[in-house]
Formats: structure tokens, C-alpha cells, sequence
């Protein structure tokens, strides 16, 4: 009963080692892009910056430097343009809340710095959008394409600084790119695709140093049964 107690205290421990929570926020620059059934771009569209925050879970996997990470997000992206055929200037802001998943690696470490990649996706759903052309505002909550869960692929990297043992503070840049959104209701533009590029700082606090001093040692007598 003793072997099994130790064992499964040391299980226990190894699961809760090398956990971390962060809260993150910082500046997505989107630009979009439409593309019609004819395959043609919509021309003139200009980016826009706006401000994101995240927070989540990080914890180690298999190996030393290696974490998943899982969060929640809250994301605005937008694009504005114009026409000048038709004299018209049009413009987007649209919200989402994202859950997100991927992985990091930490590359080396010198001195308190750390610099890692970073890898992963989120799944994200509308909150609310409007699309204003000329002086009218039009809320987009029924348009097809905002209105599907929109998938984003990211990647980039960032540097970690220890600023205790518990504490990290990072900055980091990832790029993202989405899945195509699809509008099956307007026979003019069938596709939109959202780009973004993030630059973020963060706070990384690691939950787990009183889990690995409460691990109880091995019994050396108990060991050698």
C-alpha cells in the first residue's frame, strides 16, 4: 500500500511539474482579403491595428523546453477601402472571442533570457462586427462569412526574461492566417481570408513550485523491497 501511495504521489507530481498560467495582450495589424467567384481580389483594401488580450494554461510535455499552451482570446480585426469607380469608402470591425492550442519550444537559454517558437491554431466565433460604407453602418452578425467560426493557423517566436522564480515576462510575434470564410448567398464575393500579424508582451507565472516541494522523497527502505 505504501509502494502504491508513493507512486502514485510521484505521478501526481510529475503531471503538475512545469505548469505556468500568462496573461497577454498587445496589437493585431489585419488585413483582409475578398476574392470573388471569378477569382479576382477586391482591390484597395488597407489594414487596420487594433488591441487583443489572452490568457491561459502552458504545461510541459515529454521533454524539457517543450509546452502546450490552451486559452481563451479576445480579437478585433478590421480592414478599410475604397472604390473609386463607384465613390465609395468602406470599412470593417469585427470582434471575436478565440480558443486557442498550440506548442513551444524553447530554443536556448543565456543568462535569464529564454527565446522559443511558437505554433498553434485557435477556433474563433463572432461577438460582434459592423461594416460601414459611405456614412452608413451595417451590422455584418448575419453575414455568412463573419458569421461562420472563423480558423486561424499562427507561427513566430519571442523572448522569455526571468525576473524571479516564479515570474517571466516575454514579448513575442506571431502570424496568422485563416481558413477561408465562405459566402454561398452572394454571388459577388464568395471568399474572405483574414490575415494578421501580432506583436504582444506578456506575464508567465509558474503554479507549480509548491507541487514539487510538498513531493514526498523516497523511503530508502521501502525502495529496496
Amino acid at each position: 500500500m505504501r509502494k502504491f501511495t508513493f507512486l502514485l504521489s510521484i505521478m501526481t507530481s510529475c503531471f503538475l511539474y512545469g505548469q505556468h498560467v500568462f496573461v497577454e495582450t498587445g496589437r493585431n495589424n489585419s488585413s483582409f482579403k475578398f476574392e470573388n467567384n471569378a477569382g479576382e481580389e477586391q482591390e484597395n483594401l488597407q489594414s487596420k491595428t487594433f488591441s487583443y488580450v489572452t490568457a491561459g494554461y502552458k504545461h510541459q510535455i515529454l521533454t524539457e523546453g517543450l509546452n502546450i499552451t490552451t486559452g481563451l482570446s479576445y480579437n478585433t480585426y478590421g480592414a478599410l477601402g475604397s472604390d473609386t469607380e463607384f465613390n465609395t469608402f468602406f470599412e470593417w470591425d469585427i470582434h471575436y472571442l478565440g480558443l486557442n492550442l498550440g506548442l513551444d519550444y524553447t530554443l536556448f537559454t543565456a543568462n535569464k533570457f529564454s527565446f522559443y517558437i511558437q505554433a498553434g491554431g485557435s477556433a474563433e466565433i463572432m461577438l460582434d462586427g459592423v461594416q460601414t460604407i459611405n456614412n452608413e453602418v451595417i451590422n455584418v452578425k448575419d453575414v455568412e462569412e463573419f458569421d461562420d467560426i472563423a480558423y486561424f493557423l499562427r507561427g513566430g517566436g519571442g523572448v522569455r526574461l526571468a525576473v524571479s522564480e516564479t515570474t517571466q515576462i516575454y514579448a513575442q510575434y506571431l502570424y496568422g492566417t485563416g481558413l477561408a470564410l465562405n459566402d454561398n448567398n452572394n454571388s459577388a464575393i464568395t471568399e474572405l481570408r483574414i490575415n494578421v500579424h501580432s506583436i504582444g508582451i506578456g506575464v508567465l507565472v509558474d503554479i507549480s513550485p509548491s507541487v514539487k516541494e510538498g513531493t514526498p522523497e523516497l523511503d530508502t527502505d521501502e525502495s529496496q523491497n
